[in-house]
């Protein structure tokens, strides 16, 4: 029922040319565990909550990543639609990390540089990865505002977007859900230090 709610993909001639065999691989290693033993079940797709507005369904996504349809899988806005929330993980028969594969995904997307058709998505990754970095913890209203410089495209745009969401934010603060001032952990340098060395090891691995 849930796939029907989904966007009706037409059907399309898959051309071998255009197929990565080691996609697979190369999204298991970075960290879609299992996603080479799927066999499309379509539990994941039936679970998702997030399935009606994405472009290919969770199950689709998989099939797509095994057959090395590389380049279709990471301009897919479904990668950036993901709630995160684990219930197709938690969910399938076959052990298949689904929402870590989504996360590995949204990382190889944006380490090549693929230009997606919604912007929003990477805009919002690469600010919470940028804020994280700086305080070891979330900063929401840095959050809005980076996101807005990130996805709007113009300082005109993104006032706009600030305006928008400011009323909605000061509720938060007035009501003690949302910080006014970042608070810093203590060893954020460390965790700097940790995130440079993860991106050498990936640089190595290459």
């Amino acid at each position: 029922m849930a796939e029907v709610m989904a966007q009706v993909v037409p059907q399309q001639t898959i051309k071998l040319k255009d197929c990565d065999p080691n996609f697979v691989k190369e999204v298991i290693k970075a960290g879609g565990k299992n996603a080479h033993i799927c066999f499309q079940c379509g539990t994941c797709t039936a679970g998702c909550p997030t399935v009606y507005a994405m472009d290919y369904t969770p199950r689709q996504i998989l099939r797509m990543v095994n057959l090395g349809m590389k380049d279709k899988v990471l301009q897919s806005g479904t990668i950036w639609l993901c709630a995160s929330c684990y219930t197709c993980q938690s969910r399938c028969p076959r052990g298949v990390e689904i929402t870590s594969l989504m996360g590995a995904l949204k990382s190889l997307a944006i380490k090549e540089g693929v230009d997606v058709k919604n912007i929003k998505g990477p805009a919002f990754y690469n600010s919470f990865i940028d804020i994280a970095m700086s305080n070891g913890r979330m900063f929401e209203p840095m959050l809005f505002l980076k996101f807005a410089m990130k996805s709007e495209g113009s300082l005109t745009g993104a006032a706009k977007a600030m305006m928008k969401d400011a009323p909605f934010g000061m509720k938060l603060v007035m009501k003690g859900k949302m910080a006014f001032v970042p608070h810093k952990i203590k060893q954020s340098k460390q965790l700097k230090t940790i995130y440079e060395n993860i991106k050498k090891m990936e640089g190595e691995s290459e």
